[in-house]
């Protein structure tokens, strides 16, 4: 299974690394696993996972709820988005 450091996830995202370090302090993005030198490696999970944030991200969700929603254990995508849009759309008259 491919493997990515911090620094890699945060190349390949377009984020810094303290961005990247806040999401795992708050919970929101953990690494798959952490090696004994201490370094975070992230899986192809946590690489979706990290697209989706940084979707509701580019969506003006804050953080909190970015996390509420990829944890529900019933959560779908599609019914997300259609969520969203609905609350934005009646925010902006739509």
């Amino acid at each position: 299974m491919r493997e990515w450091t911090v620094s890699e996830l945060a190349r390949l995202a377009g984020i810094s690394v303290r961005a990247r370090h806040h999401y795992d302090e708050i919970g929101l993005l953990v690494p798959a696993r952490v090696g004994e030198n201490r370094y975070r490696h992230y899986g192809e999970e946590e690489l979706l996972r990290l697209q989706q944030i940084l979707l509701y991200r580019a969506l003006g969700l804050p953080l909190e709820k970015i996390g509420a929603i990829l944890d529900d254990p019933h959560f779908d995508g599609l019914t997300a988005l259609q969520g969203i849009r609905r609350e934005t759309g009646s925010m902006t008259g739509r």
